[in-house]
């Protein structure tokens, strides 16, 4: 290594995944900082980005296309 850390994985909290989300049009609301990457896995660069659905709700107690997700990871050494 030559001295520059280097992120290989990203985990994010989660943004409810915006609670209801419409087939081809994607989440009605979502959080301002949850806008970009929603949820899901993403590239960025060289690094890997997920950001989960979570469990609950917020403000209206629904999902709508929009299951909650618990997210389970198995880190293997490279």
């Amino acid at each position: 290594m030559s001295g520059e850390a280097r992120i290989a994985l990203q985990l994010a909290g989660h943004s409810h995944g915006g609670q209801v989300r419409i087939p081809g049009q994607g989440a009605l609301v979502l959080p301002y900082l949850g806008r970009k990457y929603d949820m899901g896995l993403y590239q960025v660069g060289g690094m890997w980005l997920y950001t989960n659905r979570g469990l609950g709700e917020i403000s209206v107690p629904m999902r709508i296309n929009c299951p909650p997700e618990l997210t389970l990871f198995t880190l293997t050494r490279a």
